[in-house]
């Protein structure tokens, strides 16, 4: 834990209700399964990793996690349990950046690993109050890629493919970013894991808001939610897309 001062509470409350929407989910999914409210809180929201635990999808679940999921469970309501989580957030260190990431600007990927490369995406510039995927920011993404596949190229020639998964490839402002195949290749993905923000992270706005409509939506699905498939409850589902990576060599004028 660490010191909590007015400006860092601040900074936590800014994310109230986007989990709030994750705590109502994780308690839905915890009514009509029968697991533990603990359990599918880790399972199915992103807290385990904003509490800077680590992803608990791929280790077992941190020592620490039952320092925040005992007394939560033991709350008697869902408010009581939601303003626990902000007091826990508020103490909680930064979330670490995942290790081997190598990253620019908005822009990531892992190492390859036997010929694949997977990229990721996170918002970082939005401090002007403009999101990143804005039209008029259109060039510093596509500069952010091209830096980012001519550092791949360079140092990685075992690339072979890249994959992605994301919500984001449901949006035209963020499929102009890159070669027309690789997000042309979408597809819809299967088991979906709700431990990070694939799907979580289509609720925030840039301003970290939560977005109304789809939060709307949202909740309407979730009355008629099926335990056995819950990611079918969210507005936007994340795409799989892939294609070689010399499409993007090519695409960005790498030679």
């Amino acid at each position: 834990m660490v010191e909590v001062d007015d400006a860092r509470r601040a900074r936590a409350e800014v994310f109230r209700e986007y989990f709030a929407l994750q705590l109502s989910f994780a308690e839905e999914v915890s009514r009509l399964s029968g697991r533990p409210l603990g359990e599918a809180v880790r399972d199915f929201t992103n807290l385990h990793r904003r509490l800077g635990l680590g992803d608990a999808s791929t280790s077992s679940p941190h020592p620490e996690w039952r320092d925040y999921s005992g007394p939560m469970e033991a709350l008697p309501d869902a408010q009581a349990r939601l303003d626990w989580t902000m007091r826990v957030l508020a103490a909680a260190p930064d979330e670490p950046p995942q290790p081997n990431r190598v990253r620019f600007g908005c822009f990531s990927y892992d190492p390859p690993e036997a010929g694949v490369v997977r990229i990721h995406f996170n918002n970082h510039d939005s401090i002007d109050g403009v999101g990143p995927l804005a039209r008029s920011k259109v060039p510093a993404r596509r500069s952010e890629l091209a830096r980012m596949f001519a550092h791949l190229r360079r140092t990685a020639p075992e690339a072979e493919v890249v994959v992605g998964s994301s919500w984001l490839y449901n949006l035209e402002a963020y499929r102009r970013l890159f070669p027309t195949d690789y997000t042309a290749s979408a597809t819809e993905a299967g088991e979906v894991r709700l431990s990070g923000t694939s799907s979580w992270g289509q609720f925030l706005t840039h301003s970290g808001a939560v977005h109304p409509e789809r939060r709307a939506a949202f909740m309407t699905a979730l009355k008629r939610l099926d335990p056995q498939a819950p990611w079918r409850a969210f507005p936007l589902r994340p795409l799989r897309v892939t294609a070689p990576v010399e499409r993007f060599y090519t695409h960005f004028s790498l030679g």
